[in-house]
């Protein structure tokens, strides 16, 4: 449950280093398929029973806290893959580094990313994550911390995207009136 827009409390799901987008958004899976194939069978070939387990915390209610290693979204550009994780329920990856394609994207995308190195993740924990803190917290233990979204990362999230926000706004906010 999302506690307020920059507070996420979720269950915690986890993928090593280097990830690649064609481990979850396979072009091999796109031509005539949508998204909603994809994610049904996203991470299969590096965590057998991923698709699975995200769909079970998404029908639970639950958002999903991806916790990765490093270079997180490397491979390609396609927005689908950020698009992919947001449908599979992921409400914030927190990694140690992403790619910057792939940072572009999640974030026009309204799919919150945290840089921070993540102290033992271990998959099914409930954490919160503070965006504007860049905290991840169990309890008391903080499992990662890294910067916080800047106030105008912050209004993409909130928005949904970039073109949301765009749309809700009729051009770009004025940040000074908010």
């Amino acid at each position: 449950m999302k506690t307020s827009p920059s507070v996420i409390q979720g269950v915690t799901m986890v993928l090593g280093d280097r990830v690649n987008t064609d481990i979850h958004c396979s072009t091999k899976y796109l031509p005539g398929k949508d998204n909603q194939f994809v994610v049904g069978c996203a991470f299969q070939e590096l965590s057998p029973g991923f698709a699975e387990q995200a769909a079970q915390y998404r029908q639970a209610g639950q958002p999903i806290v991806l916790l990765a290693g490093a270079d997180f979204g490397i491979n390609s550009s396609r927005e689908q893959a950020a698009q992919i994780l947001k449908e599979m329920g992921v409400s914030v990856v927190v990694a140690k580094s992403f790619a910057r394609a792939f940072f572009r994207n999640a974030m026009n995308n309204g799919l919150a990313l945290i840089t921070a190195p993540v102290d033992g993740p271990v998959p099914g924990q409930s954490v919160t994550v503070d965006l504007l803190a860049g905290r991840v917290t169990q309890g008391d233990r903080v499992v990662a911390q890294g910067a916080g979204l800047s106030p105008v990362l912050m209004q993409i999230i909130s928005a949904g995207g970039l073109l949301p926000l765009l749309q809700q706004n009729k051009g770009w906010p004025d940040l000074a009136a908010g």
